[in-house]
């Protein structure tokens, strides 16, 4: 018996989260997403809300295992859109910010999509070889340019690293059609 795709979105804000998933939806995907103000059930659209805290990696896998008993199956397609910058106290200076919030904006930015990562590729390998399988990270520039405004020190810092990890493990796991 066939099933629907699942995708699950993490970060689905009302503008890019949004559209997203319901551009998913009507490709017939099982549609899943988490954000701050999620909500523990299905909307009205039939989409899962979750709620979710991305400054807390360890809080990653639950989402997984409630879109894993809520579809009887992991998703394919991990869509990670959050992202987080905080605004330096003294707006002169990049080093202003506490080192306390570099660190959740961190967790933010790079961590929890690398466990995000983590569990997705765990979940892959339980579907069938011939089921495609995405991890997208929604980016900008700020991975290969540095725009010279102190408010971009965190979120900079994260894309850059995340950058990394992500272009690794597309060359390491591109043999395995994980993307």
């Amino acid at each position: 018996m066939a099933t629907n795709p699942i995708v699950l979105i993490l970060g689905a804000g009302p503008r890019i989260g949004v559209s997203v998933a319901e551009k998913f939806a009507t490709n017939g995907y099982n549609v899943a997403v988490a954000s701050r103000s999620g909500t523990g059930t299905k909307a009205a659209n039939g989409f899962l809300s979750l709620k979710a805290d991305f400054t807390n990696p360890d809080s990653i896998p639950a989402l997984f295992d409630t879109v894993k008993t809520e579809f009887h199956n992991s998703p394919s397609v991990v869509v990670y859109n959050a992202a987080g910058l905080t605004m330096p106290p003294d707006k002169d200076s990049v080093l202003s910010v506490p080192a306390e919030t570099v660190a959740l904006d961190l967790n933010l930015n790079t961590i929890s999509p690398y466990v995000a990562a983590q569990q997705a590729v765990a979940g892959w390998n339980t579907l069938p070889k011939e089921t495609k399988k995405s991890f997208i990270y929604t980016g900008n520039i700020l991975n290969t340019s540095i725009v010279p405004v102190p408010m971009m020190l965190d979120l900079g810092m994260g894309k850059s690293a995340s950058a990394f990890w992500i272009g690794l493990a597309d060359a390491l796991y591109a043999t395995k059609g994980f993307r």
